[in-house]
């Protein structure tokens, strides 16, 4: 009698199992999680869809001027590895603008700190529409003169909390409103 019962409810199991499986439902499970990542991943992929990257340049100097600084964007070709100068006061800073998909590459920020040393610049900001692994974060935390790392989320959130008047090409697709829940 136990071992019948026990019979049911293991072939029950297997059959509800197998109707779960064979109805889409598990793979919808499976999906579910990677989709949020994907999202979460893509948040400046506005700028580096729909814009240039001369355009991406000016958006970010127009950044630091709203944080104060005077920014003097470089040429395209032989600007030895800086996109942006920067000055506020006796600080001289210099800017690498990157646009990238999805993770930027240690190396990348390793060539820009040697461009740092190079100038004798007192700080260097790596802005980037991508995103920065933990371990680029930490090799960039022990840089002297230090590399400050603004990804892709980061830099729409201070373009919204700065009120930097974004491109037309940017406005289109991505409205203030839906910047700021991106932060």
């Amino acid at each position: 009698m136990l071992d019948e019962a026990l019979v049911i409810v293991v072939v029950a199991l297997v059959s509800a199992l197998s109707a779960w499986h064979a109805r889409g439902w598990y793979a919808k499970w499976r999906r579910r999680p990677r989709r949020r990542v994907r999202r979460r991943r893509s948040a400046g992929r506005f700028m580096r869809t729909h814009i240039s990257p001369a355009q991406f340049e000016r958006l970010v100097a127009e950044l630091f001027r709203a944080w104060g600084w005077r920014a003097e964007i470089t040429g395209r070709s032989g600007d030895r590895g800086v996109d942006i100068r920067l000055w506020r006061g006796e600080t001289h800073a210099l800017v690498q603008c990157k646009r990238y998909r999805d993770l930027v590459p240690p190396s990348e920020v390793r060539a820009f700190y040697g461009v740092l040393v190079r100038e004798k610049a007192d700080v260097g900001f790596f802005v980037t529409t991508g995103r920065f692994s933990g371990s680029t974060r930490r090799e960039a935390a022990q840089f002297r003169p230090p590399v400050l790392l603004i990804d892709g989320r980061a830099l729409l959130h201070y373009l919204y909390m700065n009120n930097v008047p974004l491109p037309k090409e940017i406005a289109k697709v991505a409205p203030p409103e839906a910047l700021k829940h991106e932060a």
